[in-house]
């Protein structure tokens, strides 16, 4: 792995080019080429798979230009200047690597991303970077773009900075990112909105997995041991996930092999008795390292704050690499998650004493029982087969399965309005509730530049195919169960009731979508991004009960929604060499099943989003920094409206309902050694005659004002080993 610096005009390509094949030779050793007359980016692909040598450069920095033929018995290096003559590009020597210099021939400067070459091109990370930016990400449109070329507001989250803040699990880093608000709904259980709505789209590589709401059966408690970064951007993202909540799109970036050997061991203890290990080991697997693997290993043993309440956690990631040819990329990898909490509360605590007095609970204060848990096990199996042609175009296949079981029984002593005095007049929710889940997801798609009116532009096109099925089994918990005593002196000791079976159900989604963008270059300072997505969904939930009541009996519930679009539009316009200005477009899709009083499914919630706004560029490409402002537009929104004569919640669809906001992010190096993560969100959202909105999914817990701020420093000197902060 070669770690390179760049400069602006790297950090503001849509993608770094780079060819790496084998062994590098000595660079003073002749090499036999035949590298015919052809556009400059290609020649030097070319160059680098006949010499097997590292070549980085900017594609923007080569666009438009042609190279002389070269052929015979030459030294890379006279090799190199014979390809670039005339050009007005020179050359800088790093190792065994060559770095292509602007023309003003300044060095190309990059300290937010590690450059891996390899035959399939750049592979761009953050780890050991020691940066709290990137250079590109694809997150936003499946194109590689720089952060400033992007028309939305995206936030990286970083290798350095989950270092730096210490973050285990995806809770971790959302509840630290700028504009991302939680709200807790016990022990267990984390909501996490933007923009004033809750985060239900959430990406591993890229590849969309299925969210299940408040009930998470892992999607907001993955370790974060496995992952580089973390690609947060911001809105509606219906281009890269057809439909969702217009909050934002979270993408897991996964570890990858290193062609280098490197291992590590990381052991941490706090208080609580919370102890964690962590083992980290990559490199190559063979001599010219063509095949390369990581392994990842976490163990974690925690007790909390909160009274009789504990938590284990194991962790297993693999990952494979080989490069079947020098074009062709095999990745196959897994990873396991096994979850085990006891004393998991269920809701929070009574809010009033029976003389509407406010209770006052101590922080450590526990309603569940001993007994109470939330087990969760998660499995994922990946892989992925990725090609590059000559033409710089490349197809993509990935192919994913996620398993999720889980195992709850809750026992929560939270209910009633306890005396203030004698603390009698509690009782306990409680449930039990068993299912399994896969979730099977491919991704088929092609990606690379044309031509067009004498100007180079990049397209992406591809196809998905999700489905889910989800099984389980009901069990009865009728039985009320009174706690004894006085709830002040409540210690979670209280015996297991009988929860007998009583149903199953089954839950089926599927959606098929198609979708292109193109980024489109009229002028070397104007960009036009345009694509769409084509989507169909359906969802069969079926419940079934062996004993019926009149109130409760069999369910059935279906949807289905056929070639729905939804497009995309942005433009990016480079006001100098350090501002951007943009503006972005898409409509909002989000199937629900919420059901009316009279019992019919909802209509979808649609809508619009749009957003303008400024980026910044600094210290060359170091600091990134943008300001925005948004508004989303929706109708068809399922608000919850009461509970019927059988018990059952019903809900009402709301037209009209605007979100207006602006959102300032600052990320990355302030100065040498001094970074820094900073954001203000400000969103609120009314109905069509301008009043508030509240329930669900507008609820108060949603704030209006969010503001980080994050900042680390590492010492001069001798104590340069020591990086102090905080936020």
């Amino acid at each position: 792995m070669q770690r390179s610096n760049l400069n602006r005009t790297l950090l503001s390509s849509a993608l770094l080019a780079s060819a790496l094949l084998g062994t590098p030779m000595a660079l003073a050793a002749p090499v036999v080429l035949n590298i015919p007359a052809q556009p400059l980016a290609s020649a030097l692909n070319e160059f680098g798979k006949q010499t097997s040598l590292q070549v980085l450069y900017s594609p923007d920095q080569v666009q438009g230009i042609s190279s002389h033929s070269v052929s015979g018995s030459l030294e890379p290096i006279k090799a190199l200047e014979a390809l670039l003559q005339g050009s007005g590009i020179s050359y800088q020597l790093n190792g065994d690597t060559l770095i292509l210099n602007v023309a003003q021939g300044q060095g190309l400067e990059l300290g937010a991303t590690t450059i891996s070459g390899q035959g399939q091109g750049a592979l761009l990370t953050t780890e050991d970077t020691g940066s709290y930016t990137t250079a590109a990400s694809n997150s936003s449109t499946k194109l590689p773009l720089s952060i400033r070329e992007t028309p939305q507001t995206v936030t990286v989250i970083t290798r350095q900075l989950m270092d730096d803040q210490a973050v285990q699990s995806i809770g971790d880093v959302l509840r630290n990112a700028p504009g991302i608000s939680t709200q807790a709904y016990d022990s267990d259980r984390m909501e996490y909105s933007a923009r004033g709505y809750a985060i239900t789209n959430f990406q591993y590589d890229g590849v969309n997995a299925r969210y299940d709401g408040v009930f998470d059966e892992g999607a907001t408690k993955v370790d974060m041991a496995l992952y580089d970064r973390v690609d947060i951007v911001k809105g509606a993202t219906g281009l890269l996930s057809g439909s969702g909540e217009p909050s934002a799109t979270v993408n897991l970036i996964r570890k990858k092999p290193t062609r280098e050997f490197k291992a590590s061991v990381t052991a941490s203890a706090g208080s609580w008795d919370n102890y964690r290990t962590e083992g980290d080991i990559s490199g190559p697997l063979n001599e010219d390292a063509s095949v390369r693997g990581r392994l990842v290993g976490v163990y974690q043993d925690a007790y909390s704050y909160l009274n009789h309440y504990s938590q284990k956690n194991d962790v297993f990631y693999g990952i494979l690499e080989a490069d079947i040819t020098p074009d062709t990329l095999l990745t196959f990898g897994m990873d396991y998650q096994n979850i085990k909490p006891r004393g998991s509360s269920w809701t929070g605590n009574p809010y009033y004493f029976s003389n509407y007095s406010k209770t006052d609970f101590s922080r450590s204060f526990n309603p569940a029982t001993d007994w109470s848990r939330r087990d969760v096990v998660a499995q994922t199996t990946f892989a992925s087969l990725e090609h590059r042609f000559a033409n710089e175009w490349k197809v993509k296949g990935s192919l994913t399965q996620q398993t999720n079981d889980h195992d709850t029984q809750l026992g929560s002593a939270g209910g009633g309005m306890p005396d203030p005095v004698t603390g009698d007049g509690m009782f306990f929710y409680w449930g039990k509730w068993e299912g399994h889940r896969v979730q099977n997801t491919f991704d088929l798609n092609a990606s690379g530049p044309f031509s067009l009116f004498g100007r180079e532009h990049e397209l992406v096109v591809g196809v998905t195919s999700q489905t889910s099925r989800q099984t389980g089994a009901t069990f009865d918990a009728s039985e009320f169960g009174k706690v004894p005593g006085s709830i002040f002196d409540w210690k979670g000791d209280y015996p297991k009731p009988y929860f007998p079976k009583n149903g199953k159900y089954q839950t089926n989604e599927n959606q098929n979508s198609a979708y292109l963008a193109a980024r489109f270059r009229p002028t070397d300072d104007l960009s036009l991004i345009l694509g769409s997505r084509v989507s169909d969904f359906q969802y069969n939930d079926t419940r079934t009960y062996y004993v019926q009541t009149p109130t409760f009996s069999d369910n059935k519930t279906t949807s289905k929604q056929h070639g729905k679009v939804t497009p995309y539009a942005g433009v990016v316009y480079d006001l100098n060499d350090t501002y951007s200005a943009y503006a972005s477009y898409t409509s909002i899709y989000k199937p629900v099943t919420e059901r009316s009083k009279s019992g019919t499914t909802l209509a979808p919630t649609e809508g619009n989003s749009y957003e303008i706004g400024l980026k910044g560029e600094y210290f060359d490409g170091r600091l990134n920094a943008s300001a925005a402002v948004f508004r989303t537009e929706q109708k068809n929104l399922a608000v919850y409206a009461g509970i019927d004569a059988a018990n059952q919640t019903y809900y009402e669809s709301v037209d009209g309902a605007t979100t207006k906001g602006i959102e300032f992010e600052l990320a990355g190096e302030l100065m040498p050694d001094w970074n820094l993560m900073a954001g203000y969100t400000y969103a609120q959202t009314k109905t069509a005659d301008g009043g508030r909105l509240y329930g669900y999914p507008l609820e108060t817990t949603k704030p209006e004002n969010v503001a980080r701020v994050f900042t680390t420093y590492r010492l001069p000197g001798v104590l340069n080993k020591v990086i102090v902060g905080g936020g």
